[in-house]
């Protein structure tokens, strides 16, 4: 008899700087909750990582005086020893820089454009750089500050790669009439039935050029 499989992940952390507490509580959650499957006879697998490209990471690396690459690779092990400490039973560490990530990252996006499902534009909007984010004018507002971390935005203009998310409306709408369950808890299926999808989705943007520490597409490599 085949077992029932549970899949868990912690976020896959971002690492510019040393662990907190937040990611330590995060984790331990959820090594309760894999504990308690594999106990229940769950085949199941528990995935943690560190998500490790972007603009704040590349700024970071700089004010340290280190290459991108020690950087991460300092608080990812960083990461990795403090899971050890606490007994963490992950099954994988996953990282944004390996090349078993940035393989498949690369072959997604090729396919993803060749299909027409990826189109080059310009994003044009506020960004928050400690959140690498770009938000609206409506959710920045007067003070024009960051939404999650309320620190103040600046405007940002580059041309990007983006995903017609817009055009799947209608099938994730379709997904979630005919699977209840596919999205819990209720109230944030409605949240992003109502507050998203309804309203009318956003094209997103998926590449940037004003910095080069990411993974760099195979159609034009300046996008990251």
């Amino acid at each position: 008899m085949m077992k029932t499989k549970f899949y868990i992940t912690t976020p896959i952390y971002y690492p510019s700087a040393k662990a907190h507490i937040g990611h330590a509580y995060t984790t331990v959650v959820a090594d309760v909750l894999a504990r308690y499957k594999r106990m229940r006879g769950f085949a199941t697998y528990y995935l943690t990582g560190t998500d490790e490209h972007g603009e704040k990471i590349q700024n970071n690396a700089k004010l340290a005086g280190k290459s991108e690459q020690q950087f991460v690779d300092d608080i990812a092990n960083d990461f990795k020893k403090l899971w050890k400490t606490l007994e963490i039973s992950n099954d994988d560490f996953i990282r944004t820089t390996e090349e078993r990530h940035t393989k498949v990252v690369k072959s997604i996006f090729t396919k993803l454009y060749n299909q027409g499902d990826i189109y080059l534009g310009k994003y044009e909007g506020w960004y928050c750089t400690p959140c690498e984010s770009f938000w609206t004018e409506t959710q920045v507002g007067p003070e024009r500050l960051c939404p999650d971390c309320h620190r103040p935005v600046h405007t940002a203009s580059e041309d990007a790669y983006f995903f017609k998310t817009r055009k799947y409306a209608d099938q994730l709408l379709k997904i979630m009439d005919d699977n209840p369950k596919f999205l819990l808890p209720i109230n944030r299926k409605n949240e992003m039935i109502n507050t998203f999808i309804k309203p009318g989705l956003e094209d997103l943007c998926v590449s940037r050029t004003s910095f080069n520490w990411g993974i760099a597409t195979n159609e034009d490599p300046r996008h990251v």
